[in-house]
């Protein structure tokens, strides 16, 4: 019965999710009208729609069909043999399971009567949502054939029916091998030696790691969701994607991940969109882990009228799918004006919704975008809706509300009537991370929550109690939140959180009117150490102390911290933590650390400029000294070598016969050759007097 025949392999597969038509030689599974149509000349098996009867799955459709429904299979697909075609919507544990019970039987007489099989109750229930063994993925028998069937699929097309074929038909011999060793599939799939099994394990681990980078990459948040009627809600948490890749385990192992859901209990909704299926009903696909209970009627409701609305009263109507929200009471028919291509209601169960399909080949069914339409449909049904019943804001002076920069805004719970704040559904979000992340975005200018990927990220922002006060706080503003009408902490928290206001905008302030003054020493810093040009502008130290005192001096008043120190212990509880959000006391030691800094090194440039003019001076004068000294010690030795001044003139006026003009001349000559060498002696000592000093001067204060 569950048996892979040998012979399977000539098949044709096709994958066409919009497939909608059974030509005949043509096996259809998921897809078409099963109802059997006369215009049907092949067979489509779909349990969408069916109006014989309610089955949760295809392959209950197939093992609960009478003697009736397999005689007009079998009168247009005669035989096995018979099959040209087979178009599957995916790669499902239903899709497979419901063609081996399909190929085996077809050349069977009668019908299967197999509506108790454990396989049979095991695929209904995944697909349906109820994940049975999604915990143990090696050892679920639907995790291993999902990982097979999408092992290859990321780097090949799906057009390509080559592909398509060697996939289906590894996972029909996968759930033959599995099937017939197993026959309790809950009892778990015991390992096997065979290359699909082997080919599927490992499969299961690349997921998993996709599902990882996935999952860092995602907006997640918490819901309020509906249970049965909706006259109860509860948190769910909820996990938006966009999947470029087909993935067959994103969803189980997003239902499992209670690690890193909120609630501890996996995420119950799961929305994806894939930008690559626009058209084939896969492109949006919302949809709620059953065994939480939620539905999502609000949501399609909102689906369908915003539909409506985009189409501007043209939305076509003339040849309506079958949907149960649009069936008539009592009957099989639909309502009037019910669409071609409605949001599918998941047979009414609301567990999932799905975007409608093409019209026809290039004609979208749909309107509606992702991030325009269904995330804000989500985020209002199922967050906004509440609020106004929850809470009310809190009007503050102007002073108060917007202080010096930062936002402030408070709100406040709104008391139902007889005072049980526990029958207000949004009280179960109050100390969850998306209710956190709204507070925050409310005092935030920058940001306008339409959905729930404009929330701000955790990092952005801290919360915490006080007493009965949440206060949101991030680098904007602060937003309170008070549990009661009146709470006499509530003055002082808002106190505190203007003083810290007012101390940020003050070092603000200062950084604005420093900055300039701050880069200008800088740069002048900068220029005194480059090769070339050794001057700066601030000569003086002296100059430069007044400066920098004035500069300490305003930097302390505008992180001047005492004027945040109360005299109650929320207060400088709130003060602390505003500091820290606002970075006050970490900036307060970096600015002063930074300013000591910049001193120090004006300082070290300032006298290095200092110590070089007086080594310029010493040298200067030592060359001077020395050159003095050697002019002192020639003076003598030139007198003897030359005629003195004295002798010069006893000879002009005294000698007779006075000296002939050939001496005189001789002697003067000599007199100005020995000039010449005193100035020669003079610049080379007081060159070597210079060179003397610097040098023996620059080691000296090296050593």
């Amino acid at each position: 019965m569950f048996a892979f025949n040998n012979a399977w392999p000539q098949f044709t597969f096709e994958f066409n999710p919009s497939q909608r038509d059974a030509p005949a030689g043509s096996l259809l599974i998921g897809l078409g009208d099963g109802n059997d149509t006369e215009s049907q000349k092949g067979v489509a098996l779909n349990n969408k729609g069916y109006r014989a009867g309610h089955y949760n799955s295809v392959s209950k459709l197939v093992a609960n069909a009478d003697d009736r429904q397999w005689t007009i299979w079998r009168s247009k697909l005669s035989s096995v043999q018979g099959i040209q075609r087979i178009v599957i919507e995916d790669f499902s544990l239903d899709t497979c399971f419901t063609l081996l019970l399909f190929l085996n039987h077809l050349d069977a007489a009668g019908s299967l009567s197999l509506s108790t099989h454990p396989w049979l109750e095991y695929v209904a229930a995944w697909e349906s949502g109820i994940y049975l063994d999604g915990d143990d993925t090696t050892r679920s028998a639907a995790c291993l054939l999902s990982a097979l069937a999408h092992s290859s699929l990321y780097e090949q097309s799906m057009d390509d029916t080559d592909v398509v074929r060697r996939n289906m038909l590894a996972c029909l011999r996968l759930l033959s091998d599995m099937i017939i060793a197993n026959p309790d599939p809950t009892a778990g799939i015991l390992p096997m030696h065979t290359q699909c099994y082997a080919s599927a394990v490992a499969s299961l681990a690349y997921e998993q790691q996709i599902y990882q980078h996935v999952i860092k990459r995602s907006v997640t948040c918490q819901l309020l969701l509906d249970l049965g009627t909706g006259r109860r809600q509860t948190v769910v948490d909820a996990l938006f994607i966009t999947e470029t890749h087909p993935s067959g385990m994103l969803k189980i192992l997003a239902r499992c991940d209670k690690e890193r859901s909120w609630t501890h209990n996996g995420f119950g909704l799961l929305a994806i969109y894939r930008p690559r299926e626009v058209g084939t009903g896969n492109d949006i696909v919302i949809s709620l882990n059953p065994i939480q209970g939620t539905r999502l009627d609000a949501l399609w409701s909102a689906l369908e009228q915003r539909e409506d609305a985009a189409w501007q009263g043209l939305r076509p109507h003339d040849t309506p799918r079958f949907l149960e929200s649009y069936r008539l009471a009592g009957g099989d028919k639909l309502i009037p004006g019910a669409p071609n291509q409605p949001w599918y209601d998941d047979q009414g169960r609301m567990t999932l919704i799905a975007a409608p399909k093409q019209l026809a080949p290039g004609e979208p069914g749909s309107k509606l975008t992702w991030q325009k339409d269904v995330l804000p449909a989500i985020w209002d049904n199922y967050f906004t809706r509440y609020l106004d019943n929850a809470i009310v804001p809190i009007a503050l002076p102007e002073p108060d509300c917007r202080t010096k920069g930062k936002c402030i805004r408070v709100y406040q719970h709104r008391i139902p009537e007889g005072g049980d704040i526990t029958i207000v559904p949004l009280m179960r979000m109050i100390d969850t991370p998306t209710f956190h992340a709204w507070l925050a975005a409310q005092s935030d200018s920058t940001r306008v929550i339409r959905s729930p990927v404009d929330l701000p990220p955790a990092s952005e922002y801290i919360s915490q109690w006080y007493s009965n006060i949440l206060v949101v706080a991030h680098r904007h503003g602060v937003t309170f939140f008070c549990r009661e009408e009146e709470d006499k902490h509530l003055a002082i928290l808002i106190k505190a959180a203007n003083s810290v206001a007012n101390v940020s905008y003050e070092y603000e302030n200062f950084l604005a009117n420093s900055a300039q003054q701050i880069e200008q020493w800088l740069k002048d810093l900068l220029e005194s150490q480059q090769m070339h040009n050794r001057k700066g502008k601030i000569r003086r130290l002296s100059d430069w102390s007044e400066m920098m005192l004035e500069t300490k001096a305003r930097a302390l008043k505008a992180i001047n911290k005492g004027a945040l120190v109360g005299n109650d212990a929320l207060h400088n509880q709130l003060s602390d933590d505003l500091s820290r959000q606002w970075g006050l006391s970490e900036q307060r030691q970096e600015l002063m650390a930074q300013i000591e800094q910049l001193d120090q090194l004006m300082r070290q440039a300032i006298s290095q400029r200092q110590e070089k003019r007086q080594r310029i001076y010493g040298a200067l004068f030592s060359a001077l000294a020395l050159g003095a000294a050697a002019n002192h010690i020639w003076e003598p030795i030139k007198e003897i070598k030359t005629t003195n001044l004295y002798e010069w003139q006893l000879m002009l006026f005294k000698e007779q016969p006075a000296p002939a003009m050939d001496k005189l001349q001789a002697i003067a000559a000599d007199a100005a050759r020995y000039e010449v060498y005193t100035l020669a002696i003079l610049l080379i000592f007081g060159f070597i007097g210079f060179i003397l000093f610097w040098f023996f001067d620059f080691n000296g204060k090296e050593e």
